[in-house]
């Protein structure tokens, strides 16, 4: 199994816009203790982005998710701080419209539900299988979310492209056993950096894919 990202070992010395995902299990175990801030997430997240914070925790409060629970004074004059706590506690990471309403559930949601079902792949018959009537999933989709995947070691490859005139084919994958971690897919981070919110590690590098060629 590959191990998580020395960079996240060391609490990540370069910054990373953490998903919702990452967010919502930082708040989860955050609420255990009490009360809770926008700060405190951030310390947690490592230099997660503020604005991906602020935005996130608006859907949350305006949903119904979260409430205002306090202030937490401040040194000075300055603005008390706000505080929160959880009020609709669910394991999952609540995906919300800015007012507030269900969105709908990801692309990568779906992708990943469809390597977990089918014994091998290639990045057609995953867009294929994955998309729905509602969320019609692209071959460059399922593409660029399989080059991330498999850079992070995810995957492995059963079959290499074939790339010729009359007889090109894709790569073909399987999810490793070892790394089927769990229902909630794996999100592909602003630095290139996948975070598997099942298992709550960052895997890989922040690096671009090496696998384009590869994939097909």
């Amino acid at each position: 199994m590959p191990k998580p990202s020395t960079l996240i070992a060391a609490k990540l010395t370069v910054p990373v816009s953490t998903g919702q995902d990452a967010i919502w299990q930082i708040i989860r175990d955050l609420d255990k203790k009490g009360p809770w801030s926008i700060a405190d997430i951030d310390g947690a997240a490592a230099r997660a982005n503020v604005d991906t914070l602020v935005d996130y925790i608006h859907r949350l409060r305006t949903g119904g998710y979260i409430a205002l629970a306090g202030r937490r004074p401040t040194k000075g004059s300055g603005t008390p701080t706000n505080l929160y706590r959880v009020t609709k506690p669910q394991s999952t990471a609540p995906r919300l419209r800015r007012d507030g309403s269900a969105a709908p559930p990801s692309a990568q949601l779906f992708m990943w539900r469809a390597m977990r079902s089918l014994r091998q792949f290639d990045f057609r018959e995953l867009a294929r299988v994955a998309s729905t009537d509602e969320l019609i999933i692209s071959e460059v989709t399922a593409k660029s979310y399989l080059q991330r995947l498999a850079d992070a070691g995810f995957l492995q490859m059963l079959k290499a492209c074939a790339i010729g005139r009359g007889n090109s084919s894709p790569a073909v994958w399987r999810l490793k056993p070892s790394m089927n971690s769990g229902p909630l897919a794996p999100q592909i981070l602003r630095t290139h950096f996948v975070f598997d919110p099942n298992r709550k590690v960052v895997v890989g590098n922040a690096a671009p894919a090496e696998n384009e060629e590869r994939i097909g």
